[in-house]
């Protein structure tokens, strides 16, 4: 095994990958959601990575109240690959429409991703997951 260096990173996190959030409820367990993600590797040392959510979920509780988190992301099949990254999580409604848009399209094309994007903005219930890393740890299988 061994790590993936930064340019391998950033491909991996820009496709459209199943991340699994992790939050902390108050009682310290874990609470483990899977997530639509958008990174952004400029941003900061480490990047960032934006998640959709809607506002009364658990996940967004949580934050409110301890705002660690941590992703996990892996390919399905071999060669096996992993990212794990760690940070802070600010929920947030600034740039929603934008982020939104780019996450539907790149999980569900352009044309269904836009129809997708203006459905779950119409509800009127999403927030943004503004995730700032701390940690990225990461794998691929050698063979």
């Amino acid at each position: 095994m061994t790590r993936l260096n930064k340019e391998e990173r950033e491909k991996f996190l820009t496709q459209p990958r199943l991340a699994h959030l992790v939050t902390l409820r108050s009682a310290g367990t874990p609470h483990v959601a899977p997530v639509w993600f958008l990174w952004d590797g400029k941003h900061g040392e480490k990047g960032r990575v934006w998640v959709m959510a809607g506002g009364d979920t658990v996940k967004v509780r949580n934050i409110k109240s301890n705002p660690t988190v941590a992703l996990s992301i892996a390919t399905p099949e071999r060669p096996l690959s992993y990212i794990s990254l760690e940070g802070r999580a600010e929920v947030t409604s600034e740039g929603l429409d934008d982020v939104v848009e780019r996450m539907c399209v790149l999980y569900d094309g352009p044309d269904k991703g836009v129809e997708f994007a203006k459905e779950l903005l119409g509800q009127e219930r999403m927030v943004l997951l503004n995730i700032t890393i701390d940690k990225i740890m990461s794998w691929e299988d050698d063979g």
